[in-house]
């Protein structure tokens, strides 16, 4: 029994034929946002940084004037360093010969609290060391709880931020 499909019919059949290949093939579907979480607040908040200017034999000290932005007392702080010249070399911790220079202050430090200028001698010997950046931050509180904060958990104030970056790249 063949049969033939009249014109009258070819249009249901199109549409019939349409509406498989539509059903075959997924449709995009709009999906909800996901929720972000807002940025934690920072652990660390910079007031100013720099380095002193070389001394005797390019000896040159670190200076760091930090607030306190965690909620507890802080006992210690210890922040990671690495320093370049002008044109982007790395200058070696005097002490230790490595990349990064470990600056330790004790408190305690309150909440909120500014440490003050704090200075570190003999950090670095080149007499043309420009500046340095601030990697990250091992913070102590005084229960002894050990916390390490990467550069993003450490924010900079506009006056601390205006001295431009210091990223080796010369």
């Amino acid at each position: 029994m063949n049969r033939i499909i009249g014109l009258k019919a070819l249009p249901a059949v199109a549409a019939a034929l349409l509406l498989a290949a539509c059903a075959q093939k997924p449709q995009p579907v709009a999906k909800a946002p996901i929720p972000t979480k807002p940025a934690p607040p920072p652990a660390l908040v910079i007031k100013d940084y720099h380095p002193a200017a070389p001394e005797a034999r390019g000896v040159v000290a670190a200076h760091i004037d930090f607030i306190n932005g965690t909620p507890n007392t802080l006992e210690y702080v210890m922040f990671k360093t690495t320093a370049f010249t002008d044109d982007g070399r790395l200058v070696r911790s005097k002490k230790s010969g490595r990349e990064n220079a470990w600056l330790r202050v004790a408190g305690p430090f309150a909440p909120g609290e500014s440490s003050g200028d704090k200075r570190w001698d003999q950090v670095w010997q080149n007499a043309e060391l420009s500046c340095f950046r601030i990697e990250g931050a091992e913070l102590i509180d005084i229960n002894g709880v050990v916390e390490y904060y990467d550069a993003d958990r450490i924010a900079l104030l506009p006056q601390a931020a205006a001295r431009g970056d210091c990223d080796g790249s010369g």
